[in-house]
């Protein structure tokens, strides 16, 4: 699996491919986790049935806007024909580095144990050094 090149999220339903897959999102600096830094705000996928692009229009909205709320920017797709499967490895693996899902994926249950992530200031030189965390621009 490999996604292709960020993209402002406002562009998101002409961006999102036509075929099942995976997008992830991103903010524009870091945000402290529990064991590090990351700019990642969610991982997301469509169903095996349905394009990215169905989904971020239709039932992704919901996850979009509340990505965006959490301070999402950028947004970037993978396709893969078994998006669940990929998802689930994205997010186990972003847990192992982490401490933490990313601030969208299961926000609630989050707040509920220790609060929202702690933004980094905006003049601070850490940047998210993940995996695949490159600078959008």
């Amino acid at each position: 699996m490999r996604f292709g090149k960020w993209h402002p999220i406002t562009e998101a339903e002409t961006t999102a491919l036509e075929e099942p897959g995976v997008l992830q999102t991103r903010a524009e600096g870091a945000m402290d986790y529990r064991s590090g830094c990351s700019a990642m705000v969610l991982y997301a996928c469509s169903d095996a049935s349905e394009t990215l692009r169905v989904y971020v229009a239709g039932r992704g909205a919901r996850d979009l806007d509340r990505a965006i709320s959490a301070g999402a920017r950028w947004i970037r797709f993978a396709p893969t024909p078994d998006p669940r499967r990929e998802l689930d490895r994205l997010l186990e693996s972003f847990v192992e580095r982490f401490g933490s899902p990313p601030i969208s994926n299961g926000a609630a249950q989050r707040q509920v144990q220790s609060g929202p992530p702690r933004r980094v200031p905006s003049g601070a030189a850490q940047r998210a050094t993940a995996k695949g965390e490159e600078d959008p621009r």
